[in-house]
């Protein structure tokens, strides 16, 4: 009876083991096409089709969720999530445990019809900006700083669908300007068909980060995942595919941009 008990407790273990290998890992970000998109639209981001394929290689399934920004962050903080799309400056629970997936710029927008451009801070001062609760806009530089000062000019919009809420705000004359990555807002502008009715009029100098995918730390398999990460970007290059994904979604190459003169 001791040896029948012991079997099955065992069998009983390594049927739970393969239950929670078998566990998709969870991919969570705020809507930020082209890196992470609407899954339902067929193209749900290249960061996502990339990280599903170098993922499928090895047999692991994914699971890809569109949460707000804030709530994403809480997530892979906590473990409830495993990876963490498109973060730039701290927003990574560890940031020993990221890895590059593209670059940050940061833009202004506005209505067709203003003459308003940037040329320095001071120009800001007297606009009513639109921003997203919780990111960061230059790497926690004087634009971040202003835009967390409590000014009363500054909207923090939140929800699955904060940059949209933006810039409906900033069609109805709610806020003069919109500020994000320069992608994001090309992409999101392009979606709603607002082309003729705003302008990008600026892009914000000096700045160029990183953009980041984030492992949980409460995840034991982090750095395993990410060595599968960096092996597989390794072998999309050599072969052309990742270059295919990034066609797809009009970006360039991270590693090339960055090498560029």
């Amino acid at each position: 009876m001791t040896s029948l008990r012991a079997i099955t407790v065992l069998l009983c273990s390594l049927f739970t083991a393969h239950v929670q290998a078998a566990e998709p890992l969870i991919l969570v970000g705020d809507d930020f096409c082209p890196y992470n998109c609407d899954a339902a639209s067929g193209k749900p981001g290249y960061v996502v089709e990339v990280l599903e394929e170098i993922f499928a290689a090895q047999g692991i399934a994914v699971k890809y969720q569109i949460k707000p920004w804030s709530r994403a962050v809480h997530m892979v903080a906590k473990g409830n999530a495993d990876v963490l799309l498109a973060n730039t400056y701290n927003s990574a629970p560890d940031p020993r445990l990221q890895l590059v997936m593209g670059e940050d710029s940061t833009c202004f927008l506005t209505r067709s019809d203003t003459s308003w451009r940037f040329t320095d801070m001071t120009d800001l001062y007297q606009q009513r900006l639109g921003v997203i609760q919780g990111y960061h806009y230059d790497s926690g530089g004087p634009l971040d700083q202003h835009l967390r000062s409590d000014n009363p000019l500054v909207y923090q919009a939140k929800g699955e669908s904060a940059l949209r809420s933006l810039l409906l705000m900033l069609m109805q004359q709610r806020i003069d300007l919109v500020l994000d990555n320069c992608n994001v807002l090309k992409a999101k502008v392009s979606k709603m068909d607002l082309g003729q009715r705003t302008q990008i009029t600026g892009v914000l100098p000096g700045y160029r980060a990183d953009l980041h995918i984030a492992f949980s730390p409460a995840d034991p398999e982090a750095t395993r995942l990410m060595n599968i990460i960096r092996e597989g970007l390794a072998d999309m290059r050599r072969t052309g595919r990742l270059a295919a994904i990034l066609q797809r979604y009009s970006v360039t190459d991270w590693e090339q941009t960055a090498t560029t003169p």
